[in-house]
């Protein structure tokens, strides 16, 4: 089973083949809100082409952690980071939190 220092080393690597460089902090807050799923083969990674699934980016973190009320704006945040990762066939969940959370400053 991968470690939560396993998770991150790859959220790093996949941030790094963006051209983002990771905040080690915000890196880590960010993997702890991934929670469970980071452990999870299926969990771990986000099915950009299911709406349900980017409903539950929503709701799960950018609502519930981010904090925003406007299910608009947040879903056009979601729909930027999906385009800014449409290159990357396996999106890790981790990675996708990170970059929402970038995008509301965090």
């Amino acid at each position: 089973m991968a470690t939560k220092l396993d998770m991150m080393t790859k959220y790093t690597e996949q941030l790094k083949d963006l051209g983002v460089t990771a905040d080690a902090t915000l890196l880590e807050w960010v993997t702890d809100r991934v929670g469970p799923a980071n452990y999870d083969t299926d969990g771990q990674l986000v099915a950009a082409s299911q709406p349900a699934e980017l409903e539950r980016v929503f709701t799960g973190f950018v609502g519930d952690e981010l904090a925003e009320t406007d299910k608009e704006k947040g879903m056009a945040e979601i729909a930027a980071v999906m385009e800014q990762m449409k290159d990357v066939n396996r999106k890790y969940r981790g990675v996708v939190y990170y970059l929402l959370a970038k995008k509301y400053g965090k």
